[in-house]
């Protein structure tokens, strides 16, 4: 019946047209349906789970979801404004429900970049998905991505507790320094005598990195970088870390980035900046050894990264999970045991059994040097080295495969 239907629609172009119609007309449908009670009925006795709280990055990661996603236009735009969080799929340790991933399916470019489109954000996704983590029975969850800014960071009243939050930005500025510590030590550098710079300096995260590059073991010398509009902000983060550099060996310096400003000169980036345009060129990559891009979705194109892949190294910051870990969700990561380092957080401090909210605001060095101590208990580290579009990476042969895409 299905193989005659095709050949039907393939053969009759005002058939094949209807069918188009429909398909372009029918409310989204979910290929997976998660109810809440499932989750929680599989928990463990007592425990609740954890839960991973993102967004779609951008509008090809809807297909990972919907069976019908449409061409974008104001009409499929606030059909998403109106289609409520999800759970995308339950996060399993070996055979045992922990969790659940919640999505919400509104694209990052259609509300981060008005005050407007935040509190939409807020009002209609991010507050039913903790209703929905509450259903489900989560008592910690982590959000991902850009999330954060839709609560401030952990500092706006809240009606549902639990689940508690931690917005990942420890783990994150945890994981980037171990990356960095990885890349140099894989490319033959000396993390101590390296020139580090940082994109997104003056962001909230950014400047939690920065902090804790120049914790302990630092690199010779941090460059901030960030827009023209932000140079006071730089200038002023740059003489608070040179004054709590108590060894005071590393040097910082602050620079601005826009298209007509050459880059200086460094060993390796880190990409901490919050965009949904890319605006590193293949150029612009090949000024470094290395680029650890924790930018959602990403600073660089594709194309781009594609460009200078034989001269530069270009990867995602994740974390590689603890044995039995499988979030079950088609994220751009390696393998399922793979996670981003915002939800490790969340998993550390499920696992702590943290009755509160855990990371909120921007952490001390202390707190970050805490969260690190955590990952490590709990089993996550560094994994291999793989791409922002989802390949992975031979050092040595510079040979890459081409799986389908995969993410959120």
């Amino acid at each position: 019946m299905k193989t005659s239907l095709l050949k039907e629609v393939s053969t009759q172009p005002e058939q094949h047209a209807a069918l188009n119609l429909h398909l372009n007309s029918a409310p989204l449908a979910l290929k997976h349906t998660n109810h809440p009670e499932q989750i929680r009925d599989n928990l463990p006795g007592g425990h609740g789970g954890v839960g991973f709280l993102f967004h779609a990055t951008d509008w090809d990661t809807l297909s990972f979801s919907f069976h019908n996603v449409k061409h974008r236009n104001a009409a499929f735009e606030e059909e998403l404004w109106n289609t409520r969080p999800f759970i995308a799929s339950p996060i399993y340790s070996g055979s045992q429900v922990i969790g659940a991933n919640i999505a919400c399916p509104v694209p990052l470019e259609m509300w981060l970049g008005s005050p407007r489109g935040i509190k939409r954000f807020r009002e209609t996704q991010f507050f039913p998905a903790l209703e929905l983590a509450r259903q489900a029975g989560l008592n910690m969850v982590a959000m991902g991505a850009s999330t954060p800014y839709a609560c401030n960071y952990g500092a706006l009243p809240r009606h549902t507790k639990p689940p508690h939050i931690t917005t990942g930005h420890a783990a994150t500025a945890a994981m980037l320094k171990d990356w960095a510590i990885h890349c140099c030590t894989e490319l033959d550098l000396d993390f101590g005598k390296s020139r580090l710079a940082l994109f997104g300096a003056a962001g909230q995260l950014g400047t939690t990195v920065a902090k804790y590059l120049l914790y302990k073991d630092a690199p010779k010398e941090l460059i901030l970088i960030d827009l023209p509009d932000k140079v006071n902000l730089l200038t002023a983060q740059a003489k608070e870390l040179l004054a709590s550099d108590l060894l005071g060996k590393s040097r910082v310096s602050v620079h601005t980035f826009s298209p007509d400003t050459p880059l200086p000169q460094f060993d390796g980036a880190i990409l901490a900046s919050s965009t949904s345009v890319p605006y590193l060129t293949a150029s612009d990559l090949r000024r470094a050894q290395f680029w650890i891009d924790d930018s959602h979705p990403r600073a660089a194109s594709v194309e781009a990264e594609l460009a200078s892949r034989d001269e530069t190294l270009y990867i995602e910051c994740f974390a590689r999970g603890p044995a039995g870990l499988d979030t079950t969700f088609p994220f751009r990561l390696p393998s399922a045991r793979d996670c981003y380092t915002c939800f490790a957080e969340g998993y550390s401090a499920w696992q702590e059994g943290i009755a509160s909210d855990f990371i909120i605001g921007s952490p001390p060095v202390w707190s970050v040097s805490y969260t690190h101590s955590l990952l490590k208990k709990y089993g996550f580290s560094v994994g291999p080295f793989h791409r922002k579009n989802g390949s992975p990476i031979n050092l040595g042969t510079q040979q890459r495969s081409n799986p389908e895409l995969m993410g959120s």
